[in-house]
């Protein structure tokens, strides 16, 4: 497994390197420019950006977005824009992301959930994310899947 260092940071505090790793693995491979590395809601002071670092470079980042509130009282937070350098897929660097995530989310009671590529839903999956409802496509993206996790399901 791939020694990494995580850290966390708030709106726009590192989001040259979450924005660079982004750039590199979700954007370039489909031919789409950098400026669309920068997604909605960013720039909110509430969104944690989880950045991966080796060797003090950026290799692996996710963002979770300010928590939304249901009406069933439960506080879910959408994890974006994951990514993990391609040259060092498989080395565990996205697996020690997730389960950083997870401590969060355990320790704030949160129910996480994304939108998973389909070419993901195999890794999230074996972080104890599961499949909800069907397929869908994202224009310029692909197909995804809304998956969830939830430590009362998880622990």
């Amino acid at each position: 497994m791939q020694e990494v260092t995580i850290r966390p940071s708030r709106g726009l505090d590192e989001i040259t390197q979450v924005r660079h790793v982004r750039y590199l693995v979700l954007r370039k491979p489909l031919e789409l420019p950098y400026e669309e590395t920068l997604f909605a809601g960013d720039d909110n002071p509430d969104t944690l950006h989880i950045v991966a670092y080796c060797n003090s470079q950026p290799v692996g980042c996710l963002t979770l977005m300010p928590p939304e509130h249901t009406q069933a009282q439960e506080t879910w937070v959408q994890l974006r824009g994951m990514a993990v350098l391609s040259e060092l897929q498989g080395q565990g660097i996205g697996t020690q992301l997730l389960a950083f995530v997870a401590k969060l989310a355990s320790k704030h009671h949160w129910k996480l959930w994304c939108k998973a590529r389909e070419s993901a839903v195999a890794f999230y999956s074996a972080s104890g994310w599961k499949v909800v409802g069907d397929r869908f496509d994202i224009p310029k993206i692909g197909p995804h899947f809304r998956m969830e996790w939830n430590d009362e399901v998880n622990l």
